[in-house]
C-alpha cells in the first residue's frame, strides 16, 4: 500500500502528516558505534558539521576506525565546553567526557580512547535524554523539540541535552534515552512519565524507533518486538541481532539473541510512505520511505 502526498493546496508539517497516517517509527534509530556530543553555541547551520567549531572534529571523526555519530549540543551552563562520548555496553552504556581545550581534536581522540569510562546501568533507569531541537534543520524539531525539552526540564530530574539533527524529524519530538540507548518518536508528557517510571511498556513500545545496538531497518524492528515481549528486562541483557537474506516474498528472517535465549522474528516491508518536505505545498519535494512490519514472532527457540 502506498500513501498519497498532501494535496497541492496544502502545506503540512511533516510531523502532522506522519501522525495523520499513523506512521510507525520502528527501524529508524541511529546505530553508530559511538554517539559523541560536542557542546557548541548556537546558531547552528544545516548541516551542523559546517559550524566553524565542528569542521575539524567532523573530519577527525570520519577518520576514526569506528562509526561515530557526532552531534552538537547546547552548552548547559557557563562551564568549559565539553566533548562527551556514549557507547553501548551490556546492560547499559559507557560515558566518557573531556573539556574542549585549545586542542579540540586531541580532546575528541582522548574521549574516544578512554579505557576507564563511567559505566551506566539500565537497572538504574533513564538518566539522560538527547532531544533534537535543531530548528535550522526542520521546524518540527525546532518547535516541538524545544517545547518538549523545556517540559522535561521542568517535570523530571534528568540530564537533558538539546542536540542537533538525529534523523526522523517527522517523528518530533524525538529523543534518545540513556543508558538504554533507545530512540523514541512522538514524545509527550504521558509517554515520558511512563518511560521514567518504567511502566506501561506495552503502551509506549509503538513509539520506540529502535535500539542503538541493532542496525537500522528490520533488525531494529525485530529487536523492538523482543523488547515488547520481555519488557524493560530486555535492556539488562546482552543482545545481538542477525538479519538473514530475504525470501521470495521479501520477508527477512531475524535472529535476536537476548541473554541465553534466541528469538526468531520475521519482518517484511510494509507501506511505502513518502517523507514530505515540511510545510511545503503538496509536501514537495518528497523522498521515498517505507515502514517495516513484523509478520511473525518473536518465537523463542
Amino acid at each position: 500500500m502506498t500513501i498519497s502526498l498532501p494535496v497541492e493546496s496544502e502545506s503540512v508539517r511533516c510531523v502532522d502528516f506522519a501522525q495523520s497516517i499513523q506512521l510507525d517509527p520502528g527501524g529508524t534509530a541511529l546505530a553508530p558505534d559511538v554517539v559523541v556530543l560536542v557542546e557548541v553555541d548556537e546558531p547552528w547551520p544545516k548541516p551542523v558539521g559546517k559550524h566553524e567549531s565542528l569542521v575539524e572534529l567532523v573530519r577527525a571523526a570520519q577518520e576514526w576506525p569506528e562509526q561515530i555519530r557526532l552531534l552538537a549540543a547546547v552548552p548547559m551552563n557557563d562551564e568549559p565546553r565539553r566533548v562527551i562520548a556514549f557507547r553501548p555496553t551490556t546492560g547499559g552504556a559507557s560515558r566518557s567526557e573531556r573539556v574542549l581545550c585549545a586542542d579540540p581534536v586531541g580532546a575528541l581522540q582522548e574521549v574516544l580512547s578512554d579505557d576507564a569510562p563511567t559505566v551506566l546501568q539500565n537497572a538504574d533507569g533513564i538518566r539522560t535524554m538527547l532531544i533534537c531541537t535543531q530548528g535550522s534543520h526542520d521546524v518540527c524539531c525546532g518547535e516541538d523539540g524545544e517545547a518538549y525539552a523545556q517540559w522535561v526540564d521542568e517535570h523530571h530530574d534528568l540530564e537533558v541535552f538539546r542536540v542537533s539533527h538525529t534523523g526522523g524529524h517527522r517523528f518530533a519530538p524525538t529523543a534518545m534515552t540513556l543508558p538504554d540507548g533507545r530512540m523514541w518518536a512522538y514524545l509527550d508528557d504521558a509517554t515520558t512519565n511512563a518511560l521514567v517510571a518504567r511502566d506501561d511498556m506495552q503502551w509506549v513500545v509503538g513509539q520506540c524507533r529502535g535500539w542503538w545496538g541493532a542496525p537500522t531497518g528490520p533488525a531494529q524492528v525485530a529487536e523492538r518486538a523482543v523488547f515488547a515481549e520481555l519488557g524493560y528486562a530486555a535492556d539488562l541483557l546482552e543482545r545481538s541481532v542477525v538479519v538473514g537474506d530475504a525470501d521470495h516474498d521479501g520477508q527477512y528472517p531475524v535472529a535476536v539473541s537476548a541473554g541465553e535465549d534466541i528469538y526468531d522474528v520475521l519482518v517484511t516491508i510494509g507501506r511505502e510512505v513518502p517523507t514530505i518536505a515540511c510545510s511545503a505545498p503538496g509536501g514537495l519535494p518528497a523522498k521515498p520511505g517505507r515502514e517495516w512490519t513484523v509478520v511473525s514472532g518473536p518465537t523463542r527457540r
